[in-house]
């Protein structure tokens, strides 16, 4: 197809080259050497500036794009929240009405004791205990674990010294902040100081009880004491005691024993601590007790709990359950099939049989799928029972203890108080039944039991008294604010990180986008190609082949005076020297060497020249498209030696003289080296004024080497946005091995500013 582009031989104005005077040859000598080269560093930020100008678009739309989802997450992430907080107040020494304990002992306390409440405001108990009363806030809706998302996210602070505690919770909901902080504050004191006011009168219960019982064994000693004061003691009647009546003599006993008979008051304190053994020990067998039903319940949640769907889908991709489930659907499609072959209401024998087989390969997989169900969530139910259990062994074992120490303390309570009834009384010389203790007090049996029985009770009094007073007292812990109004904190910062998070996106872009630059080094701009290489620029063509030869007559105007003016500059420079061969190639192909090499040499035809223009790249040849004629007969023919010159050429309106590339063929590449290739070269010369050989790129063919190093001038095309830099000085060191005489760069595709340079 001819080419519908400019005719390069044609100017602006549309007159015809004349053909230059003759001139006398000169012999062919080197250029002159070029000028200091230009530093790279020089040129690196208007480089820079050229990346972001070309790629502004891409930029501006994917920098949109990253800056605004940068954004919305630094938005979300950075989010200002909501914050709401409550005060406890913790008393550093119990407040009481009869506080019989040392205030300074807690004083010593209270750190241990505020611990405990900050690590009780956070204990499992109460935060479930808070998410009954918000388990339907959006807030909460929205966790997967909700107990875990309050562990983490309720903060309890105080400071050393201070009596206040801080209960703090943020959240992006206002109204669900406030009221989580109010749940937990609400659950910490129904829950833990509310119990513990609770078990305070369950005791002072019990001491009412105990005390009662006392009140009514102490009126009927003193009724029994009364009863007997009446009676004549022994020591003052007249009549001697009779024999039968006279005590038996005191057997031998050991010391203790002895030391009770004289002093029964170390077994009344034994009594006394006996007693308050019973009366305590019953509250901590009851905790203990509720600490069994939790742990016994969470035993029974761990194995009533569904196995996670993640560990379900873990066992369907199993390579083993995959392969029992691909048996089983084969069973089931052989079984399917034969039975809906035949009658699926009287299924023959081997129906049958394949039923079977269909079943037990069903139970195959249910099995297997059992066995991996027990390998991957047996083994971690296993372990957080064995915890439990472990746990709920110690408090059994805990509990058990304590009940042996309670039984044991009513055994030896009750055997104390028979011991100290049926204690044989010593007798004075006149055998009356009494022992003065010191002047003012006689021990009988009776005062004793009134003593003893007096004693308990004025203890229980005691004790009743104080857990009164303390119950009518301030508690320790109180709420000193409820949860405040939520406010939003650091919004500024979520401003600024959204704004730089919507920079950012331009920017990585952008870093992009020079470092891919970078790292391709593709030529952007004339200083470009001025910086690659030592090489003079001869010839710079205006926009893209394409648009040079498109329909726009400016555009195909200013290529067709480019080109002239590299045909100025070849002839004036090289051909007035002697040069006649001239050589089109450049790094890699489609860099635009096959439309210099046809404007050329349509140029130096029209110019006056006799000119040849030889296609040389023979894997690819194109020539041939830009004249509009086939390719024949060409330079692979003269390479096999099937035609000769005269019938290969091929004479073009324009007068310029054609030859194009012919038919590859491996034999032609072997030929295109050595003697024959120059004798061809050198036939080539002999009656035209300029030889014009369009080559193969000079990095990818090895013959287009052969072809250069036998030419006088070698152009190097350089390509707008398709040449890379490295590639392009790799070509020009390439060519300075071969010492060709003159050597040039044309730059195709620049701007209209680069092309009047």
């Amino acid at each position: 197809m001819a080419m519908t582009g400019p005719s390069f031989a044609v100017s602006a104005t549309g007159s015809v080259h004349s053909a230059p005077a003759a001139s006398t040859a000169k012999p062919i000598s080197p250029s002159a050497r070029p000028g200091p080269k230009p530093s790279a560093d020089d040129g690196l930020p208007l480089r820079l500036f050229t990346y972001l100008r070309l790629h502004w678009l891409m930029i501006a739309f994917c920098g949109t794009l990253l800056g605004g989802a940068g954004a919305m997450v630094a938005w979300e992430v950075l989010a200002s929240k909501y914050e709401s907080y409550a005060l406890l107040q913790v008393s550093s020494v119990p407040t009481a009405l009869a506080n019989p304990n040392n205030p300074n002992q807690a004083r010593t306390d209270f750190a241990t004791y505020v611990k405990t409440t900050a690590a009780l405001l956070k204990s499992e108990f109460v935060l479930n205990a808070a998410l009954r009363d918000i388990k339907d806030l959006p807030t909460i809706k929205a966790q997967k674990d909700p107990l875990k998302f309050l562990d983490e996210e309720i903060q309890v602070a105080w400071q050393d010294g201070s009596e206040v505690i801080r209960i703090t919770f943020k959240g992006t909901i206002p109204e669900d902040t406030r009221l989580i902080v109010d749940a937990v504050q609400k659950a910490f004191m129904a829950n833990v100081i509310q119990r513990d006011v609770q078990e305070k009168r369950n005791f002072l219960t019990e001491l009412e009880k105990a005390q009662a019982e006392m009140k009514r064994i102490l009126n009927q000693s003193a009724k029994k004491t009364a009863a007997n004061e009446g009676v004549v003691p022994a020591g003052k009647t007249d009549d001697p005691p009779p024999a039968a009546q006279a005590p038996p003599p005191a057997p031998a006993r050991l010391p203790s024993e002895v030391l009770v008979r004289i002093d029964p008051r170390i077994l009344i304190n034994r009594i006394v601590n006996l007693q308050q053994q019973v009366d305590q020990l019953p509250l901590t067998l009851n905790d203990y007790k509720r600490r069994e039903a939790v742990l016994k319940e969470k035993l029974k949640a761990l194995q009533e709990a569904p196995v996670p769907q993640a560990i379900l889908d873990m066992i369907e991709k199993d390579q083993d359950v995959i392969v029992e489930k691909i048996l089983l659907n084969r069973a089931k499609a052989e079984y399917e099939r034969w039975l809906y072959a035949g009658d699926p209401k009287n299924p023959t024998p081997a129906v049958l049989e394949l039923q079977a087989a269909y079943e037990a390969q069903r139970k195959k997989w249910e099995d297997k799928k059992k066995e991996k169900l027990d390998t991957y969530d047996g083994q971690r139910r296993r372990e957080q029972a064995s915890k439990i259990a472990a746990e709920l062994e110690e408090v059994i074992r805990t509990g058990q203890r304590y009940q042996e120490q309670y039984n044991y303390a009513k055994e030896q309570l009750e055997k104390a108080g028979k011991q100290l009834l049926e204690l044989p009384l010593p007798t004075d010389q006149n055998g009356v039944v009494a022992v003065k203790l010191d002047d003012k007090m006689t021990y009988t049996p009776e005062a004793s039991a009134l003593d003893t029985t007096d004693a308990i009770y004025r203890e229980l009094v005691k004790q009743y008294y104080q857990k009164f007073w303390e119950l009518n007292s301030p508690q320790r812990v109180k709420v000193l604010q409820s949860a405040s109004h939520p406010v939003q904190r650091d919004v500024k910062k979520q401003y600024l990180g959204t704004g730089v998070a919507g920079v950012m996106g331009f920017v990585i872009i952008a870093f992009g986008v020079v470092a891919y630059e970078t790292y391709t080094r593709r030529v952007s701009s004339l200083a470009d190609v001025k910086m690659a290489l030592p090489s003079p620029v001869v010839g710079v063509i205006p926009y893209q082949p394409a648009e040079a030869m498109g329909r726009d007559p400016l555009k195909r105007a200013a290529a067709n005076e480019a080109i002239d003016k590299l045909r100025t500059y070849v002839a004036q420079t090289w051909l007035s020297r002697g040069a006649t061969a001239i050589a089109v190639t450049s790094s890699i192909g489609d860099e635009g060497k096959a439309f210099t090499a046809f404007g050329l040499a349509s140029s130096l035809a029209q110019a006056g020249y006799k000119t040849l223009l030889a296609d040389f790249d023979l894997r690819a040849p194109i020539l041939h498209s830009y004249a509009g004629v086939p390719n024949g007969a060409g330079v692979c023919e003269l390479l096999r030696s099937e035609t000769d010159l005269r019938s290969a050429i091929q004479f073009l309106p324009n007068g310029l003289h054609l030859l194009p590339a012919g038919q590859w063929s491996d034999e032609a590449r072997k030929a295109a080296t050595g003697e024959r290739l120059a004798t061809i070269l050198a036939k080539l010369k002999e009656p035209y004024d300029c030889v014009v050989l369009h080559g193969h790129a000079l990095l990818t063919v090895a013959e287009s080497v052969e072809v250069a190093r036998r030419c006088e001038v070698v152009l190097v095309c350089a390509r707008y946005r398709e040449t890379a830099i490295p590639l392009l000085k790799n070509a020009a060191e390439r060519i300075a091995t071969m010492e060709i005489p003159y050597t040039g760069l044309v730059y195709v595709g620049a701007s209209e500013q680069e092309a009047l340079c």
